[in-house]
């Protein structure tokens, strides 16, 4: 059954009548996350060190296995998906909410220029665009007319080069030795370019918001996405605010005169998250995908999928499997409810 992330919601809340514990699985790995469901929800994440042993034991026979090494996915791979889920925050999520709290100040009545924020290729991957959001909406920015969004189309090139690629059935065949499950990937993305896939996705739901704008750009790389954005810049007479995911990036748009905050990732975190259960169905959501598949309790979680198209992208929807008809029936219901198709 194909539903909306937001349904997970509704999973969470039925396998919780039975059970506060929960646990998610990746097959060829075994566990990645215990959960226990109450108001306040408790992760518990598998370590760097436990995930490292179970990737070299599942890989013990392939470790000469260029393809296998590069699918299957490892602790980095983990921790992006908590990253991209906002339940990791950046090193640096205290600067970009102290300069966006600075916007606040911004009075074009007294001659301060509009600001416009942009994103990088490595942010929206990362999904960076909906920790802004949080923060304008904290701060109550996310309707200021002193704030607008622009984008450089040589990001949605640059992200378009990344998705593009799909799985043949070698690669299939292959990564089925090792997950089963992988049957249903056939024709769908590999591990590298689903977040690619997932800021693309991103990069679109930007360019519906009225207070966004699409920036020409040519060429390919930094250098050419950040003379696009100064172009923007000098022709309109505004301000710039770049998120970006790299360092260099961040450093090259200084040269210009441009502000740009990096995004750092943590690299030392704990273990053990509190969150609410929006951020839980993120996570879940993020690591379906990244990882192409995952089981909570008796359930199967598919962010990929044979015939997988781009509604199914952009909607953000993931495909369920499972035995317990208790589930299916109330999936159903939430499915007519909301009048989408099954």
């Amino acid at each position: 059954m194909i539903i909306p992330k937001q349904y997970l919601i509704g999973l969470l809340n039925v396998l919780s009548e039975t059970s506060s514990q929960l646990k998610v699985e990746y097959p060829p790995l075994g566990k990645l996350l215990d959960i226990r469901i109450s108001e306040i929800c408790e992760i518990t994440a598998i370590s760097r060190e436990d995930f490292k042993t179970s990737r070299n034991n599942a890989l013990r026979l392939y470790r000469n296995d260029k393809f296998l090494s590069r699918e299957i996915p490892d602790h980095n791979d983990l921790k992006i998906c908590m990253y991209a889920s906002s339940l990791l925050n950046s090193e640096n999520k205290s600067v970009l909410e102290q300069e966006l709290q600075d916007e606040s100040k911004r009075n074009l009545l007294k001659g301060d220029k509009p600001l416009f924020i942009g994103y990088d290729t490595n942010s929206l991957r990362h999904r960076s665009n909906l920790l802004v959001q949080n923060i304008l909406s904290s701060l109550s920015l996310n309707d200021s007319p002193n704030i607008g969004f622009c984008l450089s189309e040589v990001v949605k090139r640059e992200l378009r080069d990344q998705w593009e690629k799909k799985h043949k059935k070698p690669d299939i065949d292959k990564l089925c030795a090792l997950h089963p499950h992988a049957t249903r990937f056939l024709n769908q993305h590999p591990k590298t370019a689903r977040m690619a896939r997932l800021g693309a996705v991103e990069y679109k739901h930007l360019m519906t918001q009225l207070n966004c704008e699409e920036i020409d750009g040519s060429g390919k790389g930094d250098n050419a996405i950040i003379q696009s954005y100064e172009f923007f810049r000098n022709k309109r007479n505004v301000d710039l605010l770049l998120i970006s995911g790299d360092n260099d990036f961040t450093a090259m748009a200084h040269e210009e005169k441009i502000r740009s905050v990096y995004m750092k990732q943590p690299y030392n975190y704990e273990t053990n998250f509190e969150c609410q259960w929006e951020d839980l169905v993120e996570l879940l959501y993020c690591i379906a995908i990244v990882f192409g598949h995952i089981r909570l309790a008796h359930i199967d979680i598919y962010g990929i999928w044979t015939g997988k198209n781009e509604d199914d992208w952009d909607d953000y929807r993931i495909s369920v499997k499972t035995d317990d008809p208790s589930i299916f029936k109330d999936l159903i219901i939430l499915e007519q409810s909301s009048k989408l198709p099954i």
